[in-house]
């Protein structure tokens, strides 16, 4: 007997969310199809692979793809798979390479995917056409300010629409560098909880409404260094932080938030910053994108950009994920300003941070949690009655509120449904 068609967008409907869409397999499972494997998934950034042959090796959903840098400068991505037998064809997270050959049956391919080289050549009758024998290109790749793109499907929005407002907020964050240009090569930090892929961008763009719990200390000790006064933004709420953009994106802006710090002389290496920011920008957007720390976002469905880095996050099951956390330098900076974005994020979300650990284990909590079935629903409806709906289908709300929850959960559904 057939099961029963399930209807994913009443399941996130008036601002509630079934929990069986954090635990059921099936429902994983359909995620990649309805998902991972059809919209544009972030990959990279291109200061990863900044020469001809630098590669990473990343994962579209479950499919493993390399990007690689060509010897025109292009970026190609392929399908992490030797056309002969299908082996994994480059099992290291990053590297060069002049060629990319096949650990199983050495064969061999350029940096542009053409096979270069079979072996033992003669027993195919001399007629193997390696044209014919090229790496698969992943059907679509873009780019946006570096940030390389990709889709398993051959159809479906552009990269442009998919992107659409969320634009304005990239744009935001990497145009606090002086350059324009940042730099992710630092490292990676790479971690997993047992939880549910969804539970990452949830937390991570709501941390104005669970700061005042779960984060008390580390957000006492930072206005202590910084003398920025974060309870500002929950004890005295601010109208349009909150932000839920068409495609399931997600924002907090703090332009329009007052953080109160005292007046501190600036250091040279400030100074020297500041000036560059305004030689390129000019004083006034200067001053925008340096009086408060820039929007946090959340780009559908697995980008993140948070204060100090950049978020990547990879489904493995239905109860656990794997997050890849890449500190952001400004290329061009002054290296004092780059040391503090570092130390900054060590304080935070370093392995022994006072912010990211906290949410690791409260993610985790939450995915025991939903296995409770009782009463099956979430309730994400703050800030509902003063929500601002836009005629663009943008909303926004007050610095708690949680109006972008239910735009992602309403994309969601879309998608899970074959509607998007």
């Amino acid at each position: 007997m057939a099961a029963t068609p399930i209807d994913y967008e009443a399941l996130t409907r008036d601002a509630r969310v079934h929990g069986s869409l954090y635990r059921d397999p099936a429902i994983f499972e359909r995620e990649f199809d309805a998902i991972w494997h059809k919209v544009w998934v972030y990959l990279a950034h291109e200061s990863e692979i900044p020469r001809p042959g630098d590669y990473v090796s990343r994962q579209i959903g479950r499919q493993p793809v390399i990007a690689i840098r060509d010897d025109d400068g292009g970026v190609n991505v392929f399908f992490n798979r030797c056309r002969h037998r299908g082996n994994l064809l480059c099992h290291r997270d990053h590297g060069n390479a002049e060629t990319l050959k096949c650990p199983y049956h050495g064969w061999t391919y350029g940096r542009s995917g053409d096979l270069l080289a079979s072996t033992f050549e003669e027993a195919y009758g001399g007629d193997l056409n390696h044209k014919a024998f090229g790496l698969t290109r992943v059907p679509r790749v873009g780019t946006y300010r570096g940030l390389i793109f990709a889709s398993a499907s051959a159809e479906g929005a552009t990269l442009e629409d998919h992107l659409g407002q969320v634009k304005t907020y990239i744009d935001l964050f990497m145009d606090v560098s002086p350059s324009g240009e940042i730099d992710l090569r630092t490292g990676v930090q790479k971690l997993k909880y047992k939880g549910n892929w969804k539970f990452l961008p949830e937390n991570s763009l709501e941390g104005d409404y669970h700061g005042p719990f779960i984060h008390k200390i580390a957000f006492e000790l930072h206005s202590r260094r910084s003398g920025l006064d974060m309870s500002s933004l929950y004890e005295n709420e601010v109208p349009d932080v909150i932000r839920s953009l068409p495609g399931g994106h997600m924002i907090e802006d703090y332009r329009g938030a007052s953080m109160a710090a005292p007046k501190r002389a600036p250091s040279p290496a400030r100074q020297a910053y500041v000036a560059m920011m305004e030689a390129r920008y000019g004083a006034e957007k200067a001053r925008e994108l340096l009086g408060t720390i820039p929007p946090l976002v959340y780009v559908f469905p697995n980008l993140i950009y948070i204060m100090t880095h950049i978020r990547r996050l990879q489904p493995v099951t239905v109860d656990e994920t794997f997050v890849y956390y890449q500190p952001m330098l400004l290329t061009g900076a002054p290296p004092e300003i780059n040391e503090a974005r570092l130390r900054e994020h060590e304080f935070g979300f370093g392995p022994a941070g006072l912010i990211s650990p906290d949410d690791i284990e409260i993610m985790e909590r939450n995915q025991r949690g939903v296995r409770a079935e009782g009463d099956d629903w979430q309730f994400i409806g703050r800030g509902a009655h003063r929500n601002v709906i836009e005629a663009d289908g943008s909303s926004s709300g007050f610095t708690m509120d949680e109006c972008h929850l239910r735009g992602m959960w309403r994309h969601y559904g879309r998608l899970m449904s074959g509607h998007g």
